[in-house]
C-alpha cells in the first residue's frame, strides 16, 4: 500500500508538467510548502482540476512517488468567491501569494503561516461590497508586516537603533539594513552615513510610524477601524514597497 499523508491545504500555484499533468505548489498546514504532481489534471474529465484551483483551501492526500510526491485525492473546502470576482481583491491577493511563494521555503512546517494566509483570506473574503484601492494597500501592508514578522523580519518601530532611546516626534528615518528607526540626532554618525546615500535609509512621518505601529500590534480584522488620508496611505505603500524589495 502507499505511503500517504493527510492535510489540509491553500492551493499557491498550478503549471503544467507533462502530458496530461501538472505541478501544484501548496502551503499545507501539516507539511508546509510542497510542489506536487496532480496526475491527469489536463484531461477534460479530471475529477481532481476544480479542487486544485489557485487560491482554492482543499483537504488533500499525498502519496509517495519515485521522483515527484502526488496528490492522490483532494476535496475541495473553499474557494473564496467573492475574492474572484472582485478585480481589485484579486489583485492584492496576486500580490500577497506572489509575496507569500518568494519568502516561503520548501519543507518548512508553519502552522502559523498556514493560518496567518488563510486568515487574511477569509477577511478579504467575507469583506463586503468591492474592494477600494486604499483598502486594498492597507490590508495588504498588514499582510505584509505580519508575514515578514513570523519570518524575522519584524522592524524595530519604538526605540532608536543607534541610541536606544524611546522614538520621539520628529525628522525619524528608517534603516532598512538594520530594520528599524534611527532618529535625526543618530543619522550623522559614521555607520549611517553610506546607507543614507545609497537609499538604505527612507525618512518616515509621525503619521507612517503610528500605522507601522498599529499595524504590527494589531489584527487584520483591526484595519477596518483605520481610516486614512491619501497622504499616509501613499507614504505607507512606499514604505511597504520599499521594505519588501530590500529583504527579497
Amino acid at each position: 500500500m502507499e505511503e500517504s499523508r493527510n492535510t489540509p491545504a491553500l492551493i499557491l500555484n498550478r503549471q503544467n508538467y507533462k502530458e496530461n499533468d501538472t505541478l501544484v505548489t501548496i502551503y499545507s498546514k501539516n507539511f508546509g510548502k510542497l510542489n506536487l504532481v496532480a496526475r491527469g489534471t489536463k484531461k477534460m474529465k479530471s475529477k481532481l482540476a476544480a479542487h486544485l484551483e489557485p487560491l482554492v483551501l482543499s483537504d488533500l492526500m499525498i502519496l509517495k512517488g519515485r521522483g515527484r510526491d502526488y496528490i492522490g485525492a483532494a476535496v475541495l473546502r473553499k474557494s473564496y468567491l467573492n475574492i474572484r470576482e472582485d478585480l481589485n481583491r484579486v489583485y492584492y491577493v496576486g500580490k500577497a501569494i506572489n509575496l507569500f511563494n518568494r519568502l516561503v521555503k520548501e519543507e518548512h512546517p508553519d502552522e502559523r503561516l498556514f493560518l496567518l494566509i488563510t486568515r487574511w483570506l477569509d477577511i478579504l473574503d467575507e469583506k463586503e461590497n468591492n474592494l477600494s484601492k486604499e483598502d486594498g494597500e492597507l490590508l495588504f501592508a498588514f499582510f505584509a508586516f505580519k508575514l515578514l514578522a513570523e519570518l524575522g523580519y519584524q522592524p524595530e518601530l519604538y526605540h532608536c537603533l543607534s541610541c536606544g532611546k524611546e522614538v520621539k516626534a520628529g525628522k525619524n528615518s528608517f534603516s532598512f539594513k538594520n530594520g528599524g528607526i534611527i532618529e535625526e540626532t543618530c543619522l550623522d554618525k559614521k555607520e549611517y552615513l553610506e546607507l543614507r546615500y545609497n537609499g538604505g535609509i527612507l525618512a518616515v512621518s509621525d503619521n507612517c510610524i503610528k500605522l507601522l505601529r498599529f499595524i504590527t500590534d494589531n489584527k487584520f480584522a483591526s484595519a477596518e477601524k483605520l481610516r486614512v488620508d491619501q497622504k499616509s496611505m501613499k507614504e505607507l505603500s512606499n514604505f511597504v514597497n520599499n521594505f519588501i524589495n530590500f529583504i527579497v
